[in-house]
């Protein structure tokens, strides 16, 4: 990863255990009133809040909320989070039960759930909107080199342009000569021969490819010589309309592709 996306992650991250915290010392004084109470004690509560608040992040890392190509304003990351915020309060409840045994109020763990829930998702909005920003001038961006000038490529192409991703693509290849000089604004540069060249003069770190499947393999055994991330749609394989995913048999990942795919099939 990109130095300067290892601090914004870090910044994102330090943000999360502010906020959970935050959302915990909220749900006290919702419940009790704005003042400590002597008879459900804040510094009590508080510490379980802060030894919890590492396990809800290391928790998070586990269900991949942090990963850099999610689309955060999306069901499937609420849904990501509303199970963080779940476990945040299964994990009080459990500590704060064995280590004080009584508990003053429900009430306070159903306030912490929902702020916990409002606050990680609405920073993660703000977070993704500060990542489209720094991807704006260039700051912690992949450089892409797309193989391909076919529909497929232009429609990829606009999509990381449309989105302000951290993939920025800066050149175009066409295995066989395209008449085509530019796509949505990225120059075609030429053909398979000026491959390595291209790489080279556009610092390329992220390779993409959308056609020309004949020659995968000598660009996936380039890239993992070189140190260069790969990426190919299914699509390019003759895998249309979503019904890919990826599953392990016994430890082995494997494409897998069903004809009619159910909702379940994602949790299941």
């Amino acid at each position: 990863m990109k130095k300067q996306l290892i601090y914004l992650k870090i910044l994102q991250i330090v943000v999360d255990g502010i906020l959970i915290l935050g959302a915990f010392a909220l749900a006290y004084f919702l419940r009790i009133g704005f003042y400590f109470s002597s008879d459900f004690p804040f510094n009590e509560f508080f510490l379980i809040a802060a030894i919890t608040m590492p396990i809800t992040l290391l928790y998070m890392f586990f269900i991949r909320a942090y990963k850099m190509s999610q689309q955060v304003i999306s069901f499937r990351h609420i849904q990501r989070l509303t199970f963080v915020a779940l476990e945040n309060i299964f994990v009080f409840m459990i500590l704060y039960y064995f280590t004080f045994r009584e508990f003053f109020s429900r009430l306070i763990l159903i306030y912490a759930f929902l702020l916990t829930l409002v606050l990680t998702y609405t920073w993660h909005v703000v977070f993704r909107w500060i990542l489209k920003k720094a991807s704006e001038r260039e700051i912690g961006v992949y450089r892409t080199l797309i193989i391909g000038s076919n529909r497929p490529s232009e429609h990829i192409i606009r999509m990381l342009i449309r989105s302000k991703s951290h993939i920025k693509p800066v050149a175009v290849i066409d295995a066989h000569g395209s008449s085509k000089k530019m796509i949505h604004g990225i120059p075609v540069v030429g053909k398979m021969n000026l491959f390595e060249k291209t790489i080279a003069d556009h610092d390329i770190d992220i390779i993409l490819q959308v056609d020309n499947l004949e020659q995968s393999l000598n660009i996936i055994n380039y890239a993992l010589s070189n140190n260069i991330k790969y990426f190919m749609p299914p699509e390019l394989l003759g895998i249309f309309q979503g019904n890919q995913i990826l599953e392990e048999v016994e430890g082995m990942p494997f494409l897998k592709v069903h004809k009619d795919r159910k909702w379940w099939h994602s949790i299941w």
